[in-house]
């Protein structure tokens, strides 16, 4: 199910709020003790010299703030009660949707946990509160009226000027804020560039240029926050100058009622501070502005990320049985995400069950974009990649993961183990990965790895190289040996003995009637010796792929051979009477 635009916190935050406004209320009318107690203490303590009604007064009062405390600490609890679920909803599904829309880049999706870190730590500080408070600064500003319309008046003029260097505040600094958010991730998206290519930085001697560009742009983010604080550094330092201010001129107005007998010594002090509480909210507003614009962009910013997706946690898939292993690539057009125009089109090709398909090409004719787009990663611009009777890209990943060994070109590992890698983090018996290694002759070469099969791999981990990784990306294609195997230059980093166990694994298959194979294969490669496993050949030219049975294409192949020798040879006997 889809999310509506800008719901998607306010649906998760909505019992949370109610909670805490309901401790909002209880704050806000147990800080009239204060206020209540110095107006009894003033008024009838010190004028009766009463101690019994003193101890009473003063017990009362610690009572309630006792409840006082328990409500603040409440209304904190709820807050980071809030702060916790947003992760534990809307972590996985910005990140689920990293993974399956191809338009967003890993710094996008970077960029959205960020923006969540910042709302948490927005929720976890009082700046909510402040916000919860404010709604109360007429009930309070209309308490000091009571006191006396003089102090009110004061009160209301004091309101007026601190919500005017809001409205400036946010006026002033919405642009440099924007702009130096935009720097920020400006820089750390060239930092992560720089790390994810530390190999050749280092061994190029591009350490200190790289690095140096870097704090270049680091330099110019430092600016560009400095520049975007400085008006909210002096316009929360006047805010909370004037705050003091109007509470010594509360002060000082009251004691001149007092003075002329309008109002009592305690009305002096009660003035004081229900002025403070009521533009405290507005003080701690101005000065958290930045905090609070950041988090409203935030907000924003999630809401339009998962609206864009789906909701995981609501629509977990039905497991459905295994496919059968035949593809069907029906008016398939494949192109790179983001680009408007087709890499090949029109791919109408229908593989029966167990076939064995290599698929050649030049460099850049689309072959790994195609194996992208039938491995369900990448979305085709139009047509239907079919395993089965199941459309692939309309079926969830999670569950159509199990029926498909995909190889990618470049392989990578999650942090974990060797044997985590294989089974693809899923619960396996060490005997399912211990045979799918040996079927590929890899068991041995796993065994040797420092912990063997319980060896750590990734940026925590033991450094492989690139033929040992090779060797883990094709085990894990194979595990459990799914219908569909998708292998883009599997040889590439193999060693001869590798390579010589992955042929025999296909050759085994191949050996086997296609009814008995237990699947589908299409591999990219430019190594030839691959094909001759194959059943099929498939071959891209001008964008449009072509499919020849693998003995048609090897006698075209020697057909052109022996033109071309014959060209040769007539070439050459033409130039030897020349010659003579």
């Amino acid at each position: 199910m889809m999310e509506k635009r800008h719901e998607t916190i306010l649906r998760l935050s909505r019992h949370h709020i109610a909670v805490a406004v309901g401790f909002t209320v209880v704050l806000n009318l147990l800080f009239l003790v204060t206020p209540i107690y110095m107006l009894q203490i003033y008024d009838r303590v010190l004028t009766t010299g009463s101690v019994p009604t003193l101890l009473v007064l003063s017990g009362i009062a610690l009572f309630l703030m006792g409840i006082f405390l328990c409500a603040d600490a409440g209304r904190r609890r709820v807050m980071s009660r809030l702060a916790e679920r947003l992760d534990n909803n809307l972590v996985e599904q910005i990140t689920v949707r990293g993974f399956q829309d191809p338009s967003k880049t890993a710094a996008d999706t970077l960029q959205t946990t960020g923006k969540l870190n910042q709302l948490q730590q927005l929720l976890n500080q009082g700046l909510p509160g402040a916000l919860l408070d404010l709604p109360f600064t007429p009930f309070f500003m209309l308490l000091l009226i009571f006191v006396h319309p003089a102090i009110g008046a004061v009160g209301i003029v004091g309101a007026c000027g601190l919500v005017g260097l809001a409205l400036f505040n946010d006026r002033i600094s919405k642009a440099p804020l924007q702009h130096a958010s935009h720097s920020e991730q400006q820089s750390q998206h060239m930092l992560s560039q720089m790390m994810r290519q530390r190999s050749a930085v280092i061994g190029m001697g591009m350490i200190r240029s790289s690095v140096s560009r870097w704090t270049d742009i680091r330099r110019q983010v430092i600016n560009a926050q400095l520049k975007a604080g400085l008006p909210s550094t002096v316009i929360g330092a006047s805010s909370r100058s004037l705050r003091l201010s109007l509470q010594l001129l509360v002060l000082g107005v009251g004691a001149y009622l007092a003075i002329g007998g309008h109002v009592s010594a305690g009305a002096i002090i009660a003035g004081s501070i229900l002025m403070g509480r009521a533009l405290a909210p507005i003080d701690q507003i101005v000065n958290g502005w930045r905090g609070l614009v950041m988090g409203r962009r935030a907000i924003k910013e999630i809401d339009l990320w998962v609206a864009g997706g789906h909701d995981q946690h609501m629509n977990a898939p039905t497991p459905l049985p295994r496919p059968d292993p035949q593809l069907t690539l029906d008016q398939l057009v494949v192109g790179a995400p983001g680009s408007p125009k087709p890499l090949l089109s029109g791919v109408d090709q229908k593989f029966q069950r167990g076939r064995i398909v290599v698929l050649l090409g030049a460099s850049g004719a689309g072959k790994t974009t195609l194996l992208e787009t039938l491995s369900g990663a990448w979305p085709p611009i139009d047509g239907s990649v079919q395993l089965g009777s199941r459309d692939l890209h309309l079926w969830p990943s999670e569950d159509r993961g199990r029926y498909l060994g995909y190889l990618p070109q470049q392989v990578q590992l999650l942090p974990g183990t060797v044997r985590d890698n294989i089974a693809r983090f899923q619960p396996s018996e060490p005997d399912e990965v211990f045979e799918t290694a040996k079927a590929l002759g890899c068991h041995e070469l796993f065994l040797s790895l420092h912990d063997g099969y319980d060896t750590k791999v990734g940026e925590a981990g033991a450094v492989l190289s690139a033929g040992q990784a090779q060797a883990v990306g094709l085990a894990r294609a194979f595990f459990r040996t799914p219908p569909l195997l998708l292998l883009d230059e599997p040889t590439a980093h193999l060693d001869p003995t590798l390579t010589g166990a992955l042929m025999q694994q296909f050759a085994k298959a191949a050996r086997l009637d296609t009814d008995q194979r237990p699947f589908t294969a299409i591999v990219a490669t430019h190594d030839m010796r691959l094909i001759n496993a194959a059943d099929d050949v498939m071959f891209i030219r001008d964008r449009k792929v072509i499919t020849r049975p693998r003995e048609a294409y090897m006698q075209q192949i020697s057909q052109l051979r022996d033109r071309r020798a014959e060209l040769t040879q007539a070439n050459q006997q033409q130039s030897e009477p020349r010659n003579a």
